[in-house]
């Protein structure tokens, strides 16, 4: 399928779990999906019930030590990023992001380096925001580095605080049509992450998830519509490059 960036300005925002949720219930909806981490303080783990002193895999490393979360292929690169490995590879084709495989990349507010080095190669650009007087000023320079493939989604939606809800019709009137989801407050959402379980266990009609999966629905039909050729190279793992001779 084709990679979507998932970032915000501000930490705190939600992505990671939206990344996680959306992937899951990707995958349940029978899709290939792969998370790739870019975080360097992850909580990644915490939304698949994995526990912060396990490694997830990585990107790089071999393809027989990657296991599937819930039908979620989980895979860490800050290590490839440090070492300059992850940009080098994507610079001389060793690995892409095409075929049946829908990439789901989780970034930090501060990897600016990392989005601009995958902008290129990404079908959808989604930016996490927050009903916020933060999030009211980011919104300009958002809109003016964005392209065709940037949108929104919005988290943690209260309508029933003033603000909030004053706050997301504003959201909501400028980005129009940019604006993929509103994803509403529950407390769920830190409930199950709490207890260290996927929120479709802990709370599968949890308002949220209802959100994320509909968010998730959109993304995929998107991501398939705007798929992108990698300028050079062959969709592959850097692990699988030996096979690949």
């Amino acid at each position: 399928m084709a990679l979507v960036m998932l970032h915000s300005p501000r930490g705190g925002a939600g992505t990671t779990f939206i990344t996680a949720n959306l992937a899951i219930g990707l995958a349940q909806a029978g899709k290939p999906v792969v998370v790739l981490d870019f975080c360097d303080r992850s909580t990644l783990g915490l939304h698949f019930g994995i526990a912060q002193d396990t490694a997830i895999p990585a990107f790089d490393g071999p393809a027989m030590g990657r296991e599937s979360f819930h039908g979620v292929t989980l895979l860490q690169t800050r290590d490839m990023v440090g070492r300059g490995d992850f940009f080098d590879g994507l610079a001389e084709g060793h690995f892409g992001f095409e075929g049946d495989t829908l990439y789901l990349a989780d970034m930090g507010a501060a990897d600016q380096a990392v989005r601009q080095a995958l902008g290129a190669y990404a079908a959808l650009d989604l930016c996490v925001l927050t009903p916020s007087a933060e999030a009211l000023a980011a919104i300009p320079p958002l809109l003016a580095q964005g392209g065709p493939d940037s949108f929104f989604a919005l988290n943690k939606v209260d309508d029933t605080r003033r603000f909030g809800r004053h706050a997301a019709s504003l959201l909501r009137e400028l980005l129009g049509d940019q604006l993929l989801a509103a994803i509403r407050s529950d407390e769920a959402v830190v409930e199950a992450a709490a207890m260290m379980q996927p929120l479709a266990r802990h709370a599968p009609a949890s308002a949220a998830l209802h959100d994320v999966n509909a968010l998730g629905a959109l993304i995929a039909e998107l991501a398939q519509a705007r798929q992108l050729p990698i300028p050079s190279g062959e969709a592959i793992f850097p692990a699988d490059r030996s096979n690949a001779a």
